[in-house]
């Protein structure tokens, strides 16, 4: 089925089907270009295998700019013939799934001994900007049957969000199956996985846990969120996180590879961690585990610059732990190696001797100072005192000479001749009033009594036997 169309939507129920019930592969699904591609209310794009027929099923194809399914719509490829399940790709800058609805690839049995089924499809979601899985919306891989289920793929350049209980990718095996969980491989610039959603390659029959690799920038879990690769009673698969700024755990969040959940045997999963930073809150009961029952405990490998509010603990607590161990048999190892840091290193060692300080001070002042000064100039001068603040009121006087202009000059050239004129009339024989100056001096009259002067006093001092002790005269005297 090829579709060329610039929107799609399909609503209230509506399918697109290519399936086989016979001898033969099912038919694939294209829409090679399109601008928006919408699901809604139970809708559906699929591809099947039904009961008894042989072949496999069909591949699912999208490209498109915006992709989204809403109220439990569904983009499938299944099996339950002898044949795999068909693999679906999807080359979107948007993909939202909410509400239920689901991308899924599965391998289903008709009766409880019939197992013998086909592997389940892979799911590959590229050239994405941002991805979102919420409320219950779920990207999976299931196999009912004895083969492994098939893989998930998120090439996602910007963001990826997870968040609602039921939401998550899941690459899983159903509880009566003997195959492998898929693996799950996600490389977005930031992860938030939050309110009970989860990313996880479980077995729940006899088979091992899938694989999860993830590599981001930041990697947040909050809220009850999981990173799991458990077995219920074979080997736990495998978590390596390669995180370039920081890994936070909040809240009860779990990154666990646990083996024998049923209480059965199994080792428990290794978890491998490279991350600048590892946060948790001590309180919030936030862990990372590779516990197992009857089985070994896997191992725990950290590469970091730090961790805060994790602890390495022999077995789970109230707090946030770090453990690996195993409640019958032989507990995991758990090795964080951080930088060494050695608080003393880089110190200079201060001398103890108690400093003399009047052998800091100069004794020849004058040879101190000689060929320092200090000139102050200018109006302003310095406040009287340290303590006393500066006054923002000060006056500036411009005392600079400028070119004036030419308005200026003529002026003052005008009142200069109105000057003139006054001058050359004829002036009234008025007697000229004394002018009043503050008094600028003081001298002594004959009579023994004190004059005040309008002008300042010129005094010849005398001479003394007491003359001052300057730099020069010590220099002439200690020669």
């Amino acid at each position: 089925v090829d579709i060329e169309t610039k929107s799609l939507s399909l609503d209230h129920t509506s399918k697109i089907e290519a399936s086989t019930a016979g001898t033969g592969d099912a038919g694939s699904i294209t829409i090679p270009d399109a601008e928006e591609v919408d699901l809604d209310r139970n809708s559906s794009i699929s591809t099947a295998v039904n009961p008894g027929a042989v072949g496999n099923g069909g591949n699912v194809d999208i490209k498109t700019r915006s992709l989204t399914l809403t109220n439990n719509s569904e983009i499938t490829s299944s099996t339950a013939g002898d044949g795999d399940a068909g693999n679906i790709t999807l080359r979107a800058e948007q993909v939202t799934i909410q509400e239920g609805s689901q991308v899924s690839a599965t391998t289903s049995t008709v009766t409880d001994t019939d197992t013998d089924r086909g592997k389940g499809g892979n799911i590959k979601i590229i050239e994405a900007n941002r991805f979102e899985a919420t409320d219950g919306g779920n990207v999976r891989t299931t196999t009912e049957g004895n083969k492994q289920a098939g893989n998930i793929t998120l090439e996602v350049r910007d963001d990826i969000t997870l968040a609602g209980a039921g939401s998550g990718l899941f690459a899983n095996t159903t509880r009566d199956s003997s195959g492998d969980g898929g693996n799950i491989f996600v490389d977005p610039r930031t992860v938030t996985i939050r309110d009970g959603a989860k990313i996880a390659v479980d077995s729940q029959g006899q088979g091992k846990g899938g694989n999860i690799e993830l590599q981001a920038g930041t990697l947040t879990l909050d809220n009850q969120a999981e990173l799991s690769a458990e077995t219920a009673s074979n080997q736990g698969g495998n978590i390596t996180l390669t995180i370039d700024e920081l890994l936070f755990l909040r809240r009860n969040s779990k990154i666990s590879t646990t083996a024998g959940t049923a209480q059965a045997g199994g080792d428990g999963g290794n978890i491998t961690i490279n991350a600048p930073f590892i946060i948790g809150i001590r309180q919030e009961d936030s862990d990372i585990t590779a516990n197992a029952f009857e089985g070994n405990g896997g191992n725990i490998n950290i590469t970091t610059q730090g961790i805060i509010g994790l602890e390495f603990r022999e077995n789970l607590t109230p707090l946030s732990d770090i453990t690996a161990s195993s409640e019958f048999g032989v507990d995991g190892t758990v090795n964080i190696n951080a930088p060494q840091i050695d608080p003393s290193r880089g110190l200079s060692e201060l001398p103890t001797d108690v400093i003399d300080v009047s052998q800091l001070i100069e004794k020849n002042l004058c040879a101190a100072g000689e060929g320092s000064e200090f000139i102050a100039t200018g109006r302003g001068g310095l406040p009287i005192s340290p303590n006393e603040t500066l006054n923002p009121n000060a006056t500036w006087d411009d005392w600079r000479i400028t070119e004036q202009p030419q308005t200026r000059i003529r002026k003052r050239r005008s009142r200069s001749r109105q000057h003139q004129l006054q001058i050359n009339q004829p002036q009234t024989n008025k007697p000229k009033p004394k002018q009043i100056v503050e008094a600028q001096g003081w001298v002594i009259g004959a009579n023994g009594e004190v004059i005040l002067t309008a002008h300042p006093v010129i005094v010849t001092p005398k001479g003394t036997w007491l003359h001052q002790v300057d730099c020069p005269m010590l220099h002439q005297t200690f020669k």
